[in-house]
Protein backbone atom coordinates (compact mmCIF):
# COMPACT_ATOMS: atom_id res chain seq x y z
CA UNK A 1 0.00 0.00 0.00
CA UNK A 2 2.79 2.39 0.91
CA UNK A 3 4.58 1.52 -2.33
CA UNK A 4 1.47 2.44 -4.37
CA UNK A 5 1.08 5.72 -2.49
CA UNK A 6 4.74 6.61 -3.08
CA UNK A 7 4.41 5.66 -6.74
CA UNK A 8 1.29 7.81 -7.18
CA UNK A 9 2.93 10.81 -5.50
CA UNK A 10 6.04 10.30 -7.64
CA UNK A 11 3.93 10.22 -10.84
CA UNK A 12 2.04 13.36 -9.87
CA UNK A 13 5.34 15.13 -9.11
CA UNK A 14 6.86 14.11 -12.44
CA UNK A 15 3.74 15.04 -14.38
CA UNK A 16 3.42 18.39 -12.62
CA UNK A 17 6.94 19.30 -13.68
CA UNK A 18 6.07 18.71 -17.36
CA UNK A 19 3.94 20.78 -19.69
CA UNK A 20 0.51 19.33 -20.47
CA UNK A 21 1.47 17.84 -23.85
CA UNK A 22 4.72 16.50 -22.46
CA UNK A 23 2.93 15.09 -19.41
CA UNK A 24 0.52 13.30 -21.71
CA UNK A 25 3.38 11.67 -23.62
CA UNK A 26 5.21 10.74 -20.41
CA UNK A 27 2.09 9.16 -18.93
CA UNK A 28 1.35 7.18 -22.11
CA UNK A 29 4.94 5.94 -22.09
CA UNK A 30 4.61 4.90 -18.44
CA UNK A 31 1.41 3.02 -19.26
CA UNK A 32 3.07 1.24 -22.19
CA UNK A 33 6.07 0.32 -20.04
CA UNK A 34 3.83 -0.99 -17.27
CA UNK A 35 1.81 -3.04 -19.76
CA UNK A 36 5.04 -4.49 -21.20
CA UNK A 37 6.27 -5.32 -17.70
CA UNK A 38 3.01 -7.05 -16.84
CA UNK A 39 3.13 -9.01 -20.09
CA UNK A 40 6.70 -10.13 -19.37
CA UNK A 41 5.91 -11.01 -15.75
CA UNK A 42 2.84 -12.96 -16.82
CA UNK A 43 4.82 -14.99 -19.37
CA UNK A 44 7.34 -15.94 -16.69
CA UNK A 45 4.80 -17.18 -14.15
CA UNK A 46 4.85 -20.82 -13.18
CA UNK A 47 1.75 -22.89 -13.84
CA UNK A 48 -0.94 -21.91 -11.32
CA UNK A 49 1.04 -18.89 -10.11
CA UNK A 50 -0.74 -15.54 -10.15
CA UNK A 51 0.65 -12.08 -10.69
CA UNK A 52 0.59 -9.95 -7.56
CA UNK A 53 -2.58 -7.85 -7.58
CA UNK A 54 -0.66 -4.68 -6.70
CA UNK A 55 1.10 -4.76 -10.08
CA UNK A 56 -2.23 -4.61 -11.89
CA UNK A 57 -3.47 -1.89 -9.56
CA UNK A 58 -0.41 0.23 -10.37
CA UNK A 59 -1.43 -0.01 -14.03
CA UNK A 60 -4.99 0.96 -13.08
CA UNK A 61 -3.64 4.03 -11.27
CA UNK A 62 -1.77 5.14 -14.39
CA UNK A 63 -4.73 4.49 -16.68
CA UNK A 64 -7.09 6.35 -14.39
CA UNK A 65 -4.68 9.27 -14.12
CA UNK A 66 -4.58 9.51 -17.90
CA UNK A 67 -8.39 9.40 -18.18
CA UNK A 68 -8.76 11.96 -15.36
CA UNK A 69 -6.23 14.43 -16.74
CA UNK A 70 -6.99 14.01 -20.47
CA UNK A 71 -10.69 13.06 -20.73
CA UNK A 72 -11.02 14.59 -24.21
CA UNK A 73 -8.09 12.69 -25.66
CA UNK A 74 -8.84 9.76 -27.96
CA UNK A 75 -6.86 7.44 -25.64
CA UNK A 76 -9.02 8.22 -22.58
CA UNK A 77 -11.85 5.78 -23.38
CA UNK A 78 -9.29 3.07 -24.09
CA UNK A 79 -7.90 3.68 -20.60
CA UNK A 80 -11.36 3.11 -19.09
CA UNK A 81 -11.73 -0.03 -21.20
CA UNK A 82 -8.41 -1.34 -19.90
CA UNK A 83 -9.37 -0.52 -16.29
CA UNK A 84 -12.63 -2.39 -16.86
CA UNK A 85 -10.70 -5.42 -18.15
CA UNK A 86 -8.14 -5.38 -15.33
CA UNK A 87 -10.81 -5.33 -12.62
CA UNK A 88 -12.73 -8.06 -14.41
CA UNK A 89 -9.59 -10.21 -14.60
CA UNK A 90 -9.08 -9.62 -10.87
CA UNK A 91 -12.63 -10.84 -10.21
CA UNK A 92 -13.77 -7.43 -9.04
CA UNK A 93 -16.81 -7.42 -11.29
CA UNK A 94 -18.78 -4.61 -9.65
CA UNK A 95 -15.80 -2.26 -9.90
CA UNK A 96 -15.24 -3.39 -13.47
CA UNK A 97 -18.90 -2.65 -14.28
CA UNK A 98 -18.60 0.82 -12.76
CA UNK A 99 -15.77 1.73 -15.12
CA UNK A 100 -17.55 0.15 -18.08
CA UNK A 101 -20.61 2.28 -17.33
CA UNK A 102 -18.43 5.40 -17.15
CA UNK A 103 -17.03 4.47 -20.54
CA UNK A 104 -20.47 3.81 -22.06
CA UNK A 105 -21.91 7.05 -20.66
CA UNK A 106 -19.00 9.36 -21.45
CA UNK A 107 -17.92 7.95 -24.82
CA UNK A 108 -21.00 6.82 -26.76
CA UNK A 109 -18.97 6.51 -29.99
CA UNK A 110 -16.23 4.31 -28.50
CA UNK A 111 -15.05 1.84 -31.11
CA UNK A 112 -15.45 -1.20 -28.82
CA UNK A 113 -18.86 -0.18 -27.47
CA UNK A 114 -20.54 -3.40 -28.62
CA UNK A 115 -17.98 -5.46 -26.71
CA UNK A 116 -18.48 -3.34 -23.57
CA UNK A 117 -22.27 -3.69 -23.74
CA UNK A 118 -21.94 -7.45 -24.11
CA UNK A 119 -19.42 -7.58 -21.27
CA UNK A 120 -21.81 -5.68 -19.02
CA UNK A 121 -24.70 -8.00 -19.84
CA UNK A 122 -22.54 -11.03 -19.06
CA UNK A 123 -21.21 -9.53 -15.84
CA UNK A 124 -24.71 -8.88 -14.47
CA UNK A 125 -25.91 -12.27 -15.72
CA UNK A 126 -23.07 -14.45 -14.47
CA UNK A 127 -20.61 -12.77 -12.12
CA UNK A 128 -22.35 -10.06 -10.11
CA UNK A 129 -24.56 -11.66 -7.51
CA UNK A 130 -27.42 -11.57 -7.05
CA UNK A 131 -28.10 -11.63 -10.78
CA UNK A 132 -29.64 -8.42 -12.06
CA UNK A 133 -31.86 -9.46 -14.95
CA UNK A 134 -33.08 -5.89 -15.44
CA UNK A 135 -29.53 -4.80 -16.22
CA UNK A 136 -28.87 -7.89 -18.33
CA UNK A 137 -31.92 -7.02 -20.42
CA UNK A 138 -30.92 -3.35 -20.60
CA UNK A 139 -27.43 -4.04 -21.94
CA UNK A 140 -28.55 -6.70 -24.42
CA UNK A 141 -31.39 -4.47 -25.65
CA UNK A 142 -28.90 -1.62 -26.11
CA UNK A 143 -26.59 -3.92 -28.05
CA UNK A 144 -29.39 -5.05 -30.36
CA UNK A 145 -30.70 -1.51 -30.80
CA UNK A 146 -27.36 0.15 -31.50
CA UNK A 147 -25.71 -2.56 -33.60
CA UNK A 148 -28.04 -3.70 -36.35
CA UNK A 149 -25.20 -5.43 -38.20
CA UNK A 150 -24.42 -8.07 -35.56
CA UNK A 151 -24.00 -11.58 -36.95
CA UNK A 152 -27.29 -13.47 -37.16
CA UNK A 153 -26.14 -16.20 -34.77
CA UNK A 154 -25.15 -13.60 -32.14
CA UNK A 155 -28.57 -11.90 -32.44
CA UNK A 156 -30.30 -15.27 -32.08
CA UNK A 157 -28.18 -16.11 -29.03
CA UNK A 158 -28.98 -12.77 -27.38
CA UNK A 159 -32.70 -13.11 -28.11
CA UNK A 160 -32.69 -16.65 -26.73
CA UNK A 161 -30.97 -15.40 -23.58
CA UNK A 162 -33.51 -12.58 -23.22
CA UNK A 163 -36.37 -15.05 -23.63
CA UNK A 164 -34.92 -17.19 -20.83
CA UNK A 165 -33.70 -14.64 -18.31
CA UNK A 166 -35.61 -16.41 -15.58
CA UNK A 167 -32.99 -19.18 -15.91
CA UNK A 168 -29.32 -18.94 -14.96
CA UNK A 169 -26.82 -19.72 -17.71
CA UNK A 170 -26.26 -23.15 -16.16
CA UNK A 171 -30.00 -23.87 -16.04
CA UNK A 172 -30.36 -22.76 -19.65
CA UNK A 173 -27.53 -25.06 -20.76
CA UNK A 174 -29.06 -27.97 -18.85
CA UNK A 175 -32.43 -27.28 -20.42
CA UNK A 176 -30.92 -27.26 -23.92
CA UNK A 177 -29.09 -30.58 -23.37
Amino acid sequence: MMKRLFYAVFCVFILASCGDGEAQVVLRDEIAQMEDSISTLTKNLESGELLDKSVNLELVDLLYEYYRTHPDDAYAPECLDKIHMVYSALGEYETSAKYADTLLNNYPDYINRAMILESQASAYDIYILPRDTVKVRYYYDQLLKEFKDLPKDKVEGIKSRLDNLDLTIEEMIMQNN
